[in-house]
């Protein structure tokens, strides 16, 4: 009796854990564009990316210039004219690239300009044919553990290099040493190389979240690294509309506030109500926060106005210029302080 009693329980549970991995983990052979694709579900939620992929594609170029081949991205659409974020390496600035489509169309691209601080750079085009923009996320919206796609142009045996990975916490670096300005940027444990430089680092839902860029000098080797798509978009407008980036440096990293659990405040002395403005989390020698500002100081102002987050703290400084003064009002060990700063 004992022994059909264990022996039943065993065939039960073994009919749990068969219904469980059907339940949880549903493996597919999907065929797209003579590709297969082996599909994960979980619960519903698919990480089988070529989907994305496949509607990407339209989007997304190959920029040549004499031996340099990289990508970009159709990032909007102006009437007859549409416009193309790549990566400035290897581009002769002020110049003109080819520009290679999918379907293997090539035509004359128009470099606007190129942005030092970020490595990014635009490229118009006049295609005469209907040409579609990848749609832009928010990069402030993402949260480590994401699964993101990089994906680039055509490549010269005619297929687009394509990976995918898990998504870091967001990175704040200086990527041209000595300017001052704090990039933000995205990393993620998949491939970017010379294929897809310049090309696309994407959620599942097909919409951009930044630039694929080459690797920081400090960055780690098996990871990719992008500009992010919100620090991009104010590059784009300043290219598109002057051809040139002009910028104040404040020197600092920042953490959003309003991005901290409780844990977080707590230990920086927070208050838990707070959820608007920024930590300075790090500053760079000699830049103008260098001595005026402490590393854990709260900037909850600036020219009086509310500061919301770390993005808007970039966007504010994208609109300044060297030499613009800010008045600071910042929150240090629990006393409120006006701090004017020279940005350099």
């Amino acid at each position: 009796m004992m022994k059909k009693a264990i022996l039943a329980a065993l065939a039960a549970l073994l009919a749990w854990n068969i219904w469980l991995t059907v339940r949880v983990f549903k493996y597919t052979t999907v065929g797209t564009d003579n590709r297969t694709v082996i599909q994960n579900t979980v619960n519903g939620y698919t990480t089988d990316i070529s989907e994305a992929a496949d509607a990407a594609k339209a989007s997304l170029v190959s920029v040549l210039q004499g031996a340099h081949r990289g990508s970009g991205v159709i990032i909007s659409s102006d009437k007859d004219t549409a416009y193309i974020m790549t990566a400035a390496q290897g581009l002769q600035a002020n110049g003109s690239a080819a520009i290679e489509f999918d379907n293997g169309i090539t035509i004359e691209g128009k470099i606007l300009g190129e942005d030092n601080d970020t490595g990014l750079a635009l490229i118009s085009i006049v295609p005469g044919f209907d040409v579609t923009a990848l749609q832009l996320g928010d990069s402030s919206l993402i949260s480590p553990g994401e699964t993101v796609i990089v994906m680039g142009g055509r490549r010269s045996n005619d297929s687009a290099l394509i990976t995918s990975g898990t998504l870091s916490a967001p990175l704040q670096m200086e990527l041209n040493s000595g300017t001052g300005w704090i990039a933000n940027l995205l990393e993620a444990d998949c491939s970017v190389n010379d294929d897809n430089i310049g090309g696309a680092m994407m959620n599942l839902s097909g919409e951009l979240l930044g630039i694929a860029i080459s690797k920081p000098m400090d960055g780690q080797m098996e990871m990719g690294y992008a500009v992010s798509v919100n620090e991009m978009k104010n590059v784009y407008t300043e290219l598109k509309n002057t051809g040139t980036i002009s910028r104040g440096n404040l020197g600092v990293t920042a953490r959003s506030i309003a991005k901290m659990n409780s844990y977080e405040k707590s230990a920086n002395s927070i208050s838990l109500d707070m959820t608007s403005g920024v930590m300075i989390s790090g500053i760079l020698t000699g830049s103008s926060a260098d001595g005026a500002l402490h590393i854990g100081d709260l900037l909850t102002k600036i020219d009086e106005k509310k500061l919301l987050n770390e993005e808007e703290l970039h966007t504010i400084l994208f609109n300044h210029a060297a030499g613009d003064v800010l008045n600071l009002t910042v929150s240090r060990d629990g006393t409120e302080q006006q701090i004017a700063v020279t940005l350099k």
